[in-house]
């Protein structure tokens, strides 16, 4: 079997807050290609097709929208003995995440209230936060969530080639221990985390707001 490889680097993780694309990953069979498969290998428009169970059309059609956004890209090309040509796409990034400010703009309405589902559901875990505080809680896990992307999703990388001799594994094993590291150093980040902290504090069942 014949290829040729096309140089592109991966990102360790990428912070989606453009709206637009926001609302393109908004469609399940492109959020699936994305986070289900290609940001973990290179895969073919006719391997997508079996895993998802799609016609091959449909997904070529979802990998061009998402090669025009550059959320994906070629990453190599193989011919077969029979003089087939395949091509394997791939994410730009080995993790993506989305701005949470910016998806409430992108979604409206959905977004928010996964936010204020998300936050009365810690009532299961003593924390009971009344409705009338509902909308501060979502303002400070919102940017406290926004930080951490920032934060998360600078290179902190300094020798690329020997990153992508790492195995899958450790290379999520020694990003995560990174990503934590970078936080920590990170004074406004300290902020809004003790400002986070201190909120669900004074709403455990049991202690007394102050």
């Amino acid at each position: 079997m014949v290829g040729s490889k096309i140089k592109h680097r991966v990102k360790d993780m990428e912070i989606i807050e453009d709206k637009k694309l926001i609302q393109l990953l908004m469609e399940p069979t492109r959020a699936k290609i994305i986070f289900d498969y290609l940001v973990k290998d290179a895969m073919t428009v006719k391997q997508l097709a079996d895993l998802t169970r799609k016609n091959p059309g449909t997904i070529l059609h979802h990998i061009q929208k998402l090669k025009e956004v550059g959320l994906v890209f070629e990453e190599r090309t193989e011919q077969t003995q029979t003089g087939i040509v395949q091509r394997y796409y791939r994410a730009s990034a080995r993790e993506y995440r989305m701005g949470i400010s910016e998806m409430v703009q992108a979604t409206g309405d959905d977004a928010t209230k996964r936010l204020r589902s998300m936050i009365t559901s810690l009532s299961v875990y003593g924390i009971d936060i009344p409705e009338r505080q509902i909308g501060e809680a979502v303002d400070l896990l919102t940017a406290l969530i926004d930080r951490e992307n920032e934060i998360s999703s600078s290179n902190l990388i300094v020798n690329e080639d020997q990153h992508d001799e790492l195995s899958s594994s450790d290379r999520g094993d020694a990003s995560r221990i990174m990503r934590r590291f970078a936080l920590e150093e990170d004074s406004q980040y300290r902020e809004l985390r003790d400002r986070w902290h201190n909120f669900l504090r004074s709403h455990r069942t049991g202690v007394r707001n102050e």
